[in-house]
């Protein structure tokens, strides 16, 4: 009884608007709803005379409460805390700041169409199969809590969504095919799971989709090829799983893709020459898979990639001249691949390029002086290759290049002075070719690598010759110094016994 009247004096200090009270036709109470936010505790001791004032919180005009928004809470908060059921006119739902789970109640929000609950590393336990009751979402953020368990099928009821982001939880399970319900969705975000078992078909229902994000997750199966059917598509990342198979040809159908990511996974087989009807991808990532056979031609056409990562495949055959096509290029990875012939000359193209890594390949031929075009460049790796040939001398031109690799192929000759006058050069690695001469005297700031060039000589260090005509020049001077010394000594004795002998 004493806590009866109590609890009517604490919901005293709410006025109740005038609308509200005259609103016989209302859905809702006012003062349940007063009360529901005075006992969450999530506003402390409130003495505000109007629960629609608090911070955070948004009426509609009937005083309802359809906005709430927290994001200044200390951890400790619990979502229990709050009476979900007497606000059933929410519409958004935004906190941080949250401990404990998401209760079965958070249902009842028939009206939610916003609802974000993001970034709360307090937040733990599964999803509750009532999430699949708030049909009139439009947006649901959970990601980068502590969220596990299977994604609920019920999910799939939320035919209204437009944006799903799960990302960064440690979900299990399966993708449930009840996914390829959300027919509304433009991005969908499972990344960075434990979620196993294959990408569902059902996705090909997911026509609007622009954003498919997958990656580091344990999927296993093979890329569907009804994937080709998401034709509004503008990112794709499935990095860092466990697809096996080929690339499906199906891919080409992507004609808006912007973003590929598909490195790290299992994959086989040739990289389809459909990848070359992309003309808008400005970003491609198939490395780190066991890819064979020769790169498309078609995709030396693709003139809007910024980003060429095909490193650490099988992949077999030259690099075509048609590469200098790719005059947009800021980074191109190849590297650890089964390329051979000569890097071509047209490389020199590509002007904007930032990185450029062919190392551990079979590459043979000179170091195409084109090279030297590439005034951009920070970091150049051809070692381990068949490289013969000098140096070029041009390579000095190249004042943004830090990081420089050459080592482990056959180049002969000098290394080239104008490496001294390379400003931005902190690593040099020459090691096991077969230079000879001098090495310049480089800056303190330049780390040099030159082991294994037996014919190389560092003129801070003295050569064994040297050392061989200082150690005998040394002995001559100790042997004459001796011999001098005991000659003198031999005089002294002599003259003394002479003079003694006189006397």
């Amino acid at each position: 009884m004493l806590l009866a009247i109590s609890m009517a004096a604490s919901i005293s200090m709410f006025s109740v608007p005038s609308s509200a009270k005259l609103s016989s036709s209302s859905s809702f109470s006012s003062l349940a709803e007063a009360e529901a936010l005075l006992n969450s505790g999530w506003w402390g001791n409130f003495s505000s005379t109007n629960h629609c004032d608090l911070e955070g919180i948004k009426c509609n005009g009937a005083g309802s409460v359809i906005w709430m928004e927290r994001n200044y809470f200390y951890y400790g908060n619990n979502l229990a805390d709050m009476n979900w059921s007497s606000l059933p006119n929410l519409e958004y739902l935004h906190l941080n700041g949250l401990k404990g789970g998401i209760p079965g109640e958070i249902g009842t929000l028939s009206k939610l169409t916003y609802l974000d609950l993001s970034f709360n590393p307090g937040l733990q336990g599964v999803l509750p199969p009532t999430l699949g009751n708030l049909t009139q979402l439009v947006n649901l953020n959970l990601a980068a809590a502590n969220f596990e368990g299977p994604i609920p099928s019920s999910i799939g009821n939320l035919r209204t969504l437009i944006q799903l982001d799960l990302n960064s939880n440690n979900f299990i399970g399966s993708i449930p095919p009840e996914i390829g319900n959300l027919e509304n969705l433009f991005e969908l975000d499972l990344s960075c799971n434990s979620l196993r078992g294959p990408i569902p078909s059902s996705i090909e229902n997911l026509r609007t989709l622009i954003h498919l994000n997958f990656k580091s997750n344990n999927l296993t199966g093979s890329i569907p090829p009804e994937i080709g059917n998401l034709k509004n598509l503008s990112k794709l990342d499935l990095s860092s799983n466990n697809l096996r198979g080929s690339i499906p040809s199906s891919i080409g159908n992507l004609r808006t893709l912007v973003f590929m990511d598909l490195n790290s996974n299992n994959l086989n087989g040739s990289v389809p020459p459909e990848i070359g009807n992309l003309k808008n991808l400005v970003e491609m990532n198939l490395g780190l898979n066991y890819l064979q056979g020769t790169t498309p031609s078609s995709i030396y056409y693709l003139s809007n990639l910024t980003r060429l990562y095909l490193h650490s495949n099988q992949l077999n055959g030259s690099i075509p001249h048609e590469i200098g096509n790719l005059e947009n290029l800021v980074e191109l990875d190849l590297y650890a691949n089964n390329l051979h012939g000569p890097i071509p000359s047209s490389i020199g193209n590509l002007r904007a390029l930032t990185y450029l890594s062919l190392r551990s390949n079979q590459l043979s031929g000179p170091i195409p002086e084109s090279i030297s075009n590439l005034f951009s460049l920070i970091e150049l790796q051809l070692g381990s290759n068949l490289l013969e040939g000098e140096i070029p001398e041009t390579l000095g031109r190249l004042k943004e290049l830090a990081v420089l690799d050459l080592s482990n192929n056959r180049l002969t000759g000098i290394i080239p002075h104008s490496f001294v006058g390379m400003v931005s050069l902190y690593k040099l690695v020459l090691s096991n070719n077969l230079l000879s001469g001098s090495i310049p005297l480089l800056p303190p700031r330049v780390s040099v690598d030159t082991t294994g060039n037996t014919d190389l000589v560092d003129p801070t260090k003295p050569s064994p010759t040297q050392k061989t005509k200082n150690t005998l020049s040394g002995f001559l001077v100790a042997v004459i110094g001796a011999s001098t010394t005991f000659a003198i000594s031999v005089g002294a004795f002599v003259g003394l016994w002479i003079y003694k002998k006189d006397a």
